[in-house]
């Protein structure tokens, strides 16, 4: 079974990065979050906790998940946000809001890219305890996201789905 410490041991790593994070542009978002990551002083992996799931067909499948950067969400906390998730996923169209956290990248989209002009289900973190909640569009035959790795630089917390871990 992988672990995190693994997982983090391995985003040291730039071919597993590029592997991960790779593809348009020679390589510039692998080479990007290599260069966040290897900085980076505040990081690691955790795993994500998905609170709703929505498959709309021909491989689009949306995620609500919750994650903590240091431990597993307590169950008290992720009994109330599936409810709270699975009520938003009804009201409000997951897929315009799925991000596929691709690159290490700001969690709340850093005012810089399109997510950060949808806050609905970020709104449903609680980061007084330390617990954040995001919406996630899947990779095409990835399965399930469950890895996360996190580089706090300043203030910023960037992640980004670790789908081969």
């Amino acid at each position: 079974m992988t672990t995190r410490a693994e997982i983090a041991a391995k985003l040291d790593d730039f071919s597993f990065q590029k592997m991960n994070f790779g593809g348009f542009l020679m390589n510039k978002r692998a080479k990007n979050s290599h260069a966040l990551w290897t900085r980076a002083s505040d990081k690691g992996v955790t795993e994500l906790t998905l609170l709703a799931t929505r498959d709309y067909g021909e491989g689009n499948v949306y995620d609500v998940a919750a994650f903590t950067l240091d431990r597993k969400v307590p169950e008290e906390i992720i009994s109330e946000l599936k409810q709270q998730a699975e009520a938003l996923t009804d009201r409000v169209n997951l897929r315009a809001h799925g991000y596929v956290y691709t690159c290490l990248e700001p969690w709340d989209g850093g005012g810089t890219i399109w997510i950060s002009k949808k806050p609905e289900f970020r709104a449903l973190s609680r980061p007084e305890q330390g617990v954040y909640v995001i919406p996630i569009q899947r990779l095409t035959s990835t399965g399930e996201p469950r890895w996360l790795a996190w580089a706090r630089e300043g203030d910023q917390l960037n992640i980004a789905i670790v789908y081969k871990p």
